[in-house]
């Protein structure tokens, strides 16, 4: 081999020892967690790892969420997990005396905050199970984690399993809707800074899942008095109007740190018609009563104003937001997933 030639080769050497190292990494995304066949071994050795790395106990455990890497989406496959390790978990009752779903509600006090389960021990604190899940070569690689108060670790736990092994599905329907409704979110020219504090929060935690059938409700709290608008989007990215109902309400300031269950006196049960997916709820206050023109009466046929689908988000967003206008204003949104009845 002449010399030039050797040079040139010795020359992309970095190059190629940087894709090798990056096709290794790859794989050890996969080969570092323990490997299983199916979701219910999975929630096994998800409980055992959970067990065997404890830092502390006992524990009042609230199962939180497990969403898709990078999102605030879930799917069927997490409801599942989640529901086969909490199964798992509760046979442990000198590390975990409590095992529940995480449930939020408004305080006397006005605060958006967990709830407790019946059957809590006053002497263990309380650590909530979150994690997220991602599609790696195949496999599916689950990672979760025990959190205190505090946001200190107490646990964790990674696995990874076949796609071939999973008999739910990984991703909503309506995955790549909700994709490009984040992508318009945060493209929409001119977006504004919160110019006071709000709270918004269901009775889950932010991205878990609810099932057909479960009771939905919406809180909301503000750090000023405020004018309210908010808006509940569906699977097909209708638009829903759940508050204000009426112009009283419309033109009714909020009050400032007092919590407000937005749902009390509407209702909302969990429905799959048309279909089950990713949905969110926007909240947007504003020191100036909301603009609501351009909504329609009656939105397919739910009693409930709002905007259709067809609608531009992007100038739902330019509306909302008030980019022309100069009073205060704040913006949030929290995410959910619902999925069919079991």
């Amino acid at each position: 081999m002449s010399r030039n030639i050797l040079l040139k080769n010795w020359s992309q050497m970095p190059k190629i020892i940087l894709i090798t190292l990056l096709l290794l990494l790859s794989g050890l995304l996969v080969t570092e967690a323990e490997t299983v066949s199916d979701e219910n071994t999975a929630a096994k050795k998800i409980s055992e790892q959970l067990n065997e790395n404890l830092t502390e106990s006992p524990l009042n455990l609230k199962v939180s969420k497990l969403t898709m890497e990078g999102t605030q989406v879930s799917s069927e496959f997490a409801d599942n997990l989640l529901s086969l390790i909490e199964y798992e978990l509760k046979s442990n009752t000198d590390d975990f005396p409590s095992v529940g779903e995480l449930s939020r509600g408004i305080t006397t006090r006005g605060l958006i905050e967990v709830l407790p389960n019946e059957d809590e021990d006053p002497q263990a604190q309380d650590a909530f199970l979150e994690g997220t899940y991602r599609t790696v070569a195949e496999q599916v690689v689950v990672q979760l984690r025990l959190v205190g108060g505090d946001g200190k670790s107490i646990s964790r736990a990674e696995i990874s399993l076949p796609v071939s092994g999973v008999k739910h599905e990984l991703q909503p329907p309506n995955f790549l809707l909700a994709q490009k409704t984040e992508k318009v979110a945060a493209q929409t020219e001119a977006q504004q800074p919160k110019d006071f504090s709000i709270e918004l929060g269901l009775n889950k935690a932010d991205g878990a899942t609810f099932r057909e059938g479960e009771s939905l409700e919406i809180f909301f709290r503000s750090a000023e008095d405020c004018y309210l608008l908010l808006l509940y989007q569906d699977v097909n990215a209708n638009r829903y109007i759940l508050y204000p109902e009426t112009e009283k309400q419309r033109q009714t300031l909020i009050l400032a740190k007092n919590g407000f269950d937005v749902t009390e006196n509407l209702p909302l049960e969990v429905s799959c018609n048309p279909a089950c997916g990713a949905e969110m709820v926007w909240a947007f206050a504003s020191e100036k009563p909301v603009d609501i023109s351009g909504t329609i009466m009656n939105l397919n046929g739910s009693g409930l104003r709002g905007y259709p689908a067809s609608d531009s988000l992007a100038n739902i967003l330019r509306q909302q937001r008030g980019i022309k206008r100069s009073e205060k204003k704040a913006e949030a949104r929290v995410y959910l997933t619902t999925v069919a009845k079991k």
